[in-house]
């Protein structure tokens, strides 16, 4: 499956035009602390988190994540979406929680 793929999805919204949408998406991993992220997120992954903050982005390419969905509706900072832009990191926005959105995801088949 690709990130394109989950964004048929009418609980999804892409934030950023340069991401790329052919990433493939493996498995879900839903947490808001980072080094957990870095110990325990596989590549291909779905990162699914409330945290607005740029260091989400040093981890979902460290380890070559597929996306960044944030939940709860968080308002993603301009600085977040320009530097995805330049890391072609897909960031998606839901405004269902972490546990619903994981549900959904699962149900499509991720």
């Amino acid at each position: 499956m690709q990130v394109k793929d989950i964004l048929q999805s009418k609980h999804l919204t892409l934030l950023n035009q340069q991401g790329n949408l052919n990433n493939t998406v493996k498995g879900i991993f839903a947490c808001d602390l980072l080094s957990h992220v870095m110990g325990f997120a596989y590549e291909d992954n779905i990162f699914i988190t409330v945290l607005n903050n740029i260091n989400v982005l040093g981890v979902a390419s460290l380890i070559d994540l597929g996306c960044v969905v944030f939940s709860h509706n968080i308002e993603v900072n301009k600085e977040i979406i320009t530097k995805a832009n330049e890391l072609k990191m897909p960031l998606l926005s839901t405004k269902l929680t972490t546990a619903e959105i994981t549900i959904e995801l699962s149900k499509m088949g991720v």
